[in-house]
């Protein structure tokens, strides 16, 4: 009856571990469900239509909530709410764990991997005359290590134009997230004239010859 009990609660974590986001914005449950193979999403060329892995999570942490109430309701009267609570707390402080684990996981690092983008308040405004593309963005980076300057570059991550924009250096204090507004110029490489503003950006990072996106 115990281990009844207690699969409730790991069924509860596991859905809350499916429906939460990381502190780069991204949802954990969809990196969870690629790293077995599955896509997370039902269009996977541009992460759009049924969201399945937080479908999954739902399902997953309603098994587990009913559950527990279910077993635990008469010995403990306000055990709905407090799993609600904590429900809310769990998702809430996700983010902040999961940075505070990358800082301490590449502290001392000094390479590509120690310095990641964030989709959390980076944006993108841009325009293009004659071929050339012109973008005011707002890019938001972490430096988990120690690397004092990455070369960067954005990329829409939608749309029919192909842009390419040349890299600018940014230089960053460690162990810190830093929001950092910059102008990019690169080349419209198909396409009529284009203007606009995204907020669904990709960020290409270069470190020593190593580059990443």
């Amino acid at each position: 009856m115990r281990k009844k009990e207690a699969l409730f609660f790991v069924l509860i974590l596991i859905g809350l571990l499916l429906i939460s986001d990381t502190h780069l914005g991204h949802s954990f449950g969809d990196r969870i469900f690629r790293a077995v193979g599955i896509p997370p999403w039902t269009n996977t060329e541009y992460d759009s239509g049924l969201h399945i892995s937080v479908i999954v999570g739902l399902l997953v942490l309603t098994a587990g909530y009913i559950g527990a109430v279910k077993f635990y309701q008469f010995r403990f009267p306000k055990i709905r709410i407090r799993i609600i609570l904590v429900c809310i707390a769990f998702v809430f402080l996700f983010p902040i764990v999961t940075e505070k684990a990358m800082i301490l996981l590449y502290y001392n690092s000094g390479s590509v991997s120690s310095v990641a983008f964030s989709e959390k308040n980076s944006q993108c405004s841009y325009r293009s005359e004659e071929g050339k593309v012109k973008a005011d963005c707002t890019v938001t980076l972490i430096n988990y290590g120690k690397e004092k300057a990455v070369n960067v570059r954005p990329y829409l991550k939608r749309g029919t134009a192909k842009i390419k924009f040349d890299p600018v250096t940014i230089t960053l204090p460690p162990h810190q997230k830093v929001g950092v507004g910059t102008v990019f110029n690169g080349m419209l490489l198909d396409g009529t004239n284009i203007s606009g503003w995204s907020s669904d950006i990709g960020m290409e990072i270069e470190v020593d010859d190593l580059t990443k996106r």
